[in-house]
């Protein structure tokens, strides 16, 4: 039909033929089109011409062309006969897949035509996510989120029923075998009413992880670049919370954490506990969600080695919600519609796709400072979470190495913890002048390299696993101990040149000051007997040699403190403060000793 409308269409006023006329040459125009053109081709002076082949055509050539006036009548009755042309149902695009090799494949044409396009480029995007294990109902509930999204305006729950836009939504059936592969993201923005503005709504389907199956790492991978897209995250859960959902969860903070401070990303803003299937209690949704998740933080309590998702589950963006079984009718189906869903399954799945729908307004991405960033800043760290995601390798290939592996995490933790109280207590016992003196730079620094290495042996003596994955664990460890040694290494030396410096000024000042009295004294008995006399020349001279002494002190200071080889000694005499000697800033000597007070 596009092919006849162009054969029938006048190329003056480009439309539809009206009351067509044929000229000398073979062209056709409107009547109407062709007689206002000669006119004001006469009007110049010029000779009439055809208007598209430019030859010359007299006006008495021009004859009425019934043929095609009947054709161009018949080709308008077949369109308004014809039905019109549906359009073609839009599908969620794969962003993320995996090759052979399970590498990560980033689609970022696909991304880039979701969160760069003109509307969403410069603006707040909220991106809900779900994961969890397979076959377990995600890529069904982000359908009905879909629905909601497109139907907003449906205040009477009548989104539900539109049961007819199956084939425009996420793909979801019964069976055994997986329906989504890799990630998959909504390509148009859903648009909500946020506190500032519209906020641009994407949902991401993931494959489903946590089945324990060959390439582990791989599943932890997608999930991780999963959450670190979203910014509403919700974690889909069969029955109860187990134990191996607690593990999972605890390596996904982790990874997401790690991969998130290197992109500058905020690893997990929102998170939802979604409990499908609930049969232990009556209480489901929201109430029976926030009892349920105090549960789940007692029994952590109880059982260490999981203080990270202990202290994600205790966050106030945190949630738990309980969904009852969808009914036996619903499951036996291989689609099933709203009609075969139980009545507290409807109801109750209706009551949390609307609470998700209102949070979205509010639940934009942000960076790892809380600053909002738009569908086209998220692109630009979506690059670099693919990249160090596949350039990492956490050796997640089977429940026993990943058992191992949360082990050797947990280890690693407590021992650099362990160091960080070592240290801090280094700190506290060296703030007093006469403790940070006796302990030379050289000498503090063989101290704590010692306890490093006592740290080190012992977290090898831990450690589980293959021999090479212990010498990489231990090797990170040495560089982050390192690390931390040496910042509190440049802080003491700092600490340590100012308390030279005080030492000096008092030692200085107090050995001069005897001298200036004892001068005093003997010139005031020369001017006067009186012993009032004698005792304000004392204090004049103390004063005055003091002032120098201090002086003379804080130069020998600083000379002391820079010296690093040689073992020059400055020694006073007896005073008020005791015996003792001031020595330079040598390898093997501390810079003050024998000083009472």
């Amino acid at each position: 039909m596009e092919g006849l409308w162009e054969d029938v269409s006048c190329s003056i006023c480009l439309d539809i033929l009206d009351n067509p006329v044929s000229i000398k040459c073979g062209h056709n125009f409107c009547h109407q089109c062709l007689s206002k053109y000669w006119d004001e081709v006469l009007a110049q002076g010029e000779v009439t011409q055809c208007p598209e082949c430019r030859q010359p055509c007299a006006r008495d050539h021009v004859m009425p062309d019934t043929r095609l006036r009947s054709v161009v009548e018949k080709i308008i009755e077949m369109e308004q006969k014809a039905p019109p042309a549906l359009p073609e149902p839009i599908k969620a695009v794969q962003v993320m897949d995996v090759d052979k090799d399970q590498h990560l494949l980033t689609n970022e044409e696909a991304l880039s035509c979701c969160l760069e396009q003109e509307t969403v480029r410069s603006s707040p995007v909220c991106l809900i996510s779900i994961i969890g294990e397979q076959r377990g109902g995600k890529s069904f509930l982000m359908s009905h989120l879909l629905r909601q999204l497109r139907h907003q305006e449906a205040s009477d729950n009548s989104w539900m029923t539109w049961e007819e836009e199956a084939e425009s939504s996420f793909p979801f059936r019964d069976g055994m075998d997986t329906v989504t592969k890799g990630v998959w993201m909504w390509p148009q923005p859903l648009w909500v009413q946020g506190p500032q503005g519209k906020v641009a709504v994407f949902l991401v389907d993931t494959e489903g992880s946590l089945d324990l199956q060959q390439h582990m790492e791989t599943s932890i991978k997608l999930c991780v670049f999963s959450i670190l897209l979203s910014s509403y995250q919700i974690f889909n859960i069969s029955s109860k919370f187990k134990r191996s959902e607690e593990d999972y969860l605890e390596m996904f903070i982790k990874v997401t954490r790690e991969v998130g401070n290197t992109c500058n990303l905020n690893p997990l803003q929102h998170l939802d506990l979604l409990v499908r299937d609930w049969q232990l209690s009556h209480d489901y949704g929201a109430e029976g969600g926030r009892k349920y998740l105090d549960h789940i933080q007692v029994d952590l309590r109880k059982s260490p080695g999981h203080d990270t998702v202990l202290q994600v589950l205790q966050a106030e963006t945190t949630q738990c919600y309980l969904l009852p079984h969808p009914g036996m009718q619903f499951i036996g189906r291989s689609e099933g519609t709203l009609a075969d869903m139980s009545e507290p399954f409807r109801h109750h799945l209706r009551a949390y796709v609307t609470g998700v729908v209102d949070s979205a307004g509010t639940s934009f991405r942000t960076n790892s400072k809380g600053n909002v960033l738009t569908g086209g800043e998220l692109m630009e760290r979506i690059k670099g979470i693919s990249q160090y995601l596949n350039n990492k390798n956490y050796g997640f290939s089977s429940p026993c190495t990943m058992a191992k592996s949360f082990a050797n995490i947990r280890t690693v933790q407590r021992i650099k913890e362990k160091y960080s109280e070592f240290l801090q207590e280094q700190d506290e016992s060296t703030q007093a002048m006469v403790q940070c003196l006796k302990v030379k730079l050289s000498k503090m620094r063989q101290h704590l390299d010692q306890k490093l290495q006592d740290f080190k042996q012992k977290c090898e003596a831990e450690l589980q696993g293959k021999e090479a994955q212990k010498q990489e664990i231990l090797k990170e460890l040495e560089k982050d101990l390192g690390e931390k040694m040496e910042a509190y290494l440049k802080k003491y030396q700092k600490r340590y040149r100012k308390k030279a410096m005080m030492a000096g000024l008092a030692v200085g000042g107090s050995a001069l000051a005897l001298a200036g009295g004892a001068i005093g004294a003997v010139t005031a008995g020369m001017i006067a007997a009186e012993v009032t006399v004698m005792a304000s020349g004392a204090a004049v001279g103390a004063g005055g040699l003091g002032a120098v002494g201090a002086g003379v002190g804080a130069a020998v200071a600083r000379f002391v403190a820079r010296r690093k080889t040689q073992n020059t000694t400055v020694r006073y005499s007896k005073g008020t403060a005791g015996e003792g000697e001031v020595i330079d800033d040598s390898e093997n000597m501390p810079l003050l000793r024998g000083v009472n007070g």
